[in-house]
């Protein structure tokens, strides 16, 4: 029997996480403003990371896809993409790619860096107007953004060195992403590294063999953020 007065954790950490729902908002907003862009998702996303192809999450259909696993429209919280920047330690000769990237709010924030070129690669072409708006919007950029309406199965990835995804797809567009990285880095050899927010599907990088996971976090809802780095080949460049 509890004592009077003791702490029931997990009663606090929902009553926590009910209040970081209720400021999110605000905080999204606040964020949004200050870099003078738009963001901000038309409904709150419900589903969880055990279950991501609920209604709520699936995403429009898109007829040049070559799956139909594209999830609706959502972007990691601000703290947590500027805590991924750092870790990244990004250079300037990176070129930063976002997997399904969206109105563009992680390519903003990377592209206030300064790095060679950030591209958003995306499947629907509304969500690519509104991050190319974004792209001209953005107060404080240091870098280039390009916007790209393509599948991420088949997109041109031959510029990059970092490649991150907030579990914008399924596992069959997953797999199709990295075998499409794989033949990138085989024909332009280099280093590269993978960013996966929500790692759902985390056992297909493990499959596929190239790809080593050197660090992870939780955040405070208990979604998993691992990084990847490539492993392997005599002409790749040295990771930093």
């Amino acid at each position: 029997m509890k004592g009077i007065g003791s702490v029931d954790m997990y009663s606090l950490k929902r009553l926590s996480l009910k209040a970081i729902n209720l400021l999110r908002p605000l905080w999204t907003m606040l964020n949004d403003a200050v870099l003078n862009i738009r963001t901000m998702p038309p409904s709150p996303v419900t589903s969880t990371a055990s279950d991501p192809m609920t209604p709520a999450r699936r995403g429009p259909f898109s007829r040049p896809a070559r799956h139909e696993d594209n999830y609706g429209y959502d972007s990691p919280e601000y703290w947590y993409i500027r805590a991924i920047a750092r870790r990244l330690k990004l250079a300037r000769e990176d070129v930063f790619y976002d997997m399904g990237c969206g109105m563009g709010r992680v390519l903003c924030i990377v592209a206030r860096r300064r790095i060679r070129k950030c591209v958003g690669i995306e499947l629907l072409e509304p969500l690519c107007q509104m991050a190319r708006r974004n792209a001209l919007r953005l107060r404080g950029r240091k870098t280039p953004i390009e916007i790209i309406c393509a599948d991420a199965a088949t997109a041109d990835l031959s510029e990059g060195t970092v490649y991150f995804l907030y579990n914008p797809f399924g596992n069959d567009t997953l797999r199709d992403f990295l075998a499409n990285l794989e033949t990138s880095v085989s024909r332009n050899p280099r280093k590269v590294m993978v960013v996966y927010y929500k790692s759902v599907y985390e056992s297909s990088l493990k499959a596929s063999g190239w790809l080593k996971k050197y660090y992870e976090f939780n955040t405070f809802s208990g979604q998993c953020v691992t990084f990847w780095k490539s492993c392997g080949g005599q002409n790749e460049t040295p990771l930093r």
